[in-house]
């Protein structure tokens, strides 16, 4: 695996995390407040559509991670996801080559799959990063005969960054950039594979949506068994 294509897809993703490689607009309808998922972002006038998130979660960065690399249990159009091969990487981190299918919307189009490089790592100032890119030359992978069915598209550099808070929880900053093979798509369903928005609703916020739903129900539950421990009933 080279190191050059780590690093460039690290630095990729981290530049449009926290930083302006892409062009940035908030995303409409989003208002902040208590009730508001997070700051969400959609892209303006670059490559392919992307989308970009960021909330507080009370989780610890570890756990964050580990539910968001999960992709079925969160992105339900994701219809499977193989991880081919584990690979060590710095700091304790780990590359996989990873194999996804996605569901299509109507059977007027034919369903999607992405063949990538998600790489886990930590960076200097003590933040978890997954982050990942299509392999080039993607026809390596599952069988010809099993992906016969699907569409190649292309992910380009996107992730995760989880930064641990001093108080407890992290601070979760996450990036989805795709390009879609729209060309083959009839015109009344190409909005849904040109549209940063909807990646933004379908990927981005579910995600971030999901990991605050599991902090609420740890938290609930560890509120719960805390009453139940120091509950003692009267004599």
């Amino acid at each position: 695996m080279q190191v050059t294509l780590l690093e460039e897809t690290l630095t990729e993703f981290l530049s449009k995390a926290t930083r302006t490689a892409i062009e940035w607009v908030q995303m409409p309808g989003m208002k902040p407040g208590p009730d508001s998922v997070g700051i969400v972002a959609i892209s303006h006038g670059c490559r392919g559509v992307a989308a970009r998130a960021c909330g507080l979660v009370n989780l610890e960065p570890t756990k964050v991670v580990e539910i968001l690399k999960d992709r079925p249990s969160w992105f339900r159009d994701c219809r499977s996801l193989e991880v081919f091969t584990v690979l060590p990487g710095a700091n304790g981190g780990t590359i996989e080559l990873v194999y996804t299918q996605l569901y299509a919307p109507t059977t007027l189009v034919p369903a999607r799959d992405f063949w990538t490089l998600r790489y886990t790592t930590i960076v200097e100032d003590g933040s978890l990063v997954v982050c990942e890119r299509s392999l080039s030359g993607s026809r390596g992978g599952p069988s010809a005969a099993s992906a016969q069915q699907f569409v190649r598209d292309e992910m380009l550099p996107s992730g995760y960054l989880v930064r641990p808070c001093d108080g407890g929880g992290s601070i979760v900053h996450i990036v989805h950039h795709l390009e879609f093979e729209a060309w083959n798509i009839p015109e009344v369903l190409r909005p849904l594979y040109e549209s940063s928005r909807v990646v933004a609703q379908k990927m981005t916020t579910a995600a971030l949506r999901h990991i605050r739903q599991i902090a609420q129900e740890t938290s609930l539950s560890s509120l719960i068994y805390h009453l139940l421990m120091t509950w003692s009933p009267r004599a």
